[in-house]
């Protein structure tokens, strides 16, 4: 009898080809990555990615989704933690600390999403998520903007603001996100990016 295949070590071997190409795509950008590229960099052959992925596009919406649902996944954490807010700064403590925690585990799964184009590729599943996540931080803005804690605004604008300034923060530090920041510099880095996005009392 042919025994059946191992599931759990093909789901490593799945997960070890997205972190390849999240890796790869983060360093040469997914329109300057090769399929042999990630195979290097997977330690396999090029005919094993396609055996799970069978083309280049379907491996960068593969990543694509699981960069991005993870940090919707640690959003929405973020936000539970503790209960209900009672503010919107507080729930931005909040989505803070999740972000930190999410660009120290995956620092190139955050510079694949946020530093390069990926309209070139995207399946209608990825806008899917894409468009989720777009809403969350859009609701974030909105609620935000109703209790006169965020100035007035587009919330895409606003959103815009506080990625670019993360991103800064992540350019400076390198691997391991905000996580290498000190306590002191953390809190210093959030109130930063707070101030963007914060309506100022009237005189």
């Amino acid at each position: 009898m042919t025994p059946k295949p191992d599931s759990s070590r093909r789901g490593d071997l799945a997960q070890t080809l997205l972190d390849a190409a999240i890796d790869v795509f983060a360093e040469r950008t997914y329109e300057g990555t090769q399929m042999p590229a990630v195979a290097q960099r997977a330690q396999v052959g090029v005919g094993t990615i396609y055996r799970y992925f069978p083309s280049k596009e379907a491996l960068g919406n593969a990543a694509f989704q699981y960069a991005k649902g993870g940090l919707l996944a640690e959003y929405r954490a973020a936000v539970a933690e503790g209960g209900p807010t009672t503010s919107t700064r507080e729930e931005f403590s909040r989505l803070w600390r999740g972000f930190a925690r999410y660009t120290a585990a995956h620092h190139n799964a955050f510079v694949f999403l946020e530093h390069q184009q990926h309209d070139t590729f995207l399946a209608p599943e990825s806008q899917a998520l894409a468009a989720e996540l777009d809403a969350f931080a859009a609701d974030f803005i909105l609620s935000g903007q109703l209790s006169g804690e965020i100035r007035d605004g587009d919330p895409k604008l606003l959103i815009s603001m506080a990625l670019g300034a993360f991103a800064g923060l992540l350019k400076h530090v390198g691997p391991g996100g905000l996580a290498t920041l000190t306590p002191d510099q953390l809190a210093q880095a959030e109130q930063a990016v707070w101030a963007l996005l914060h309506r100022e009392a009237s005189a």
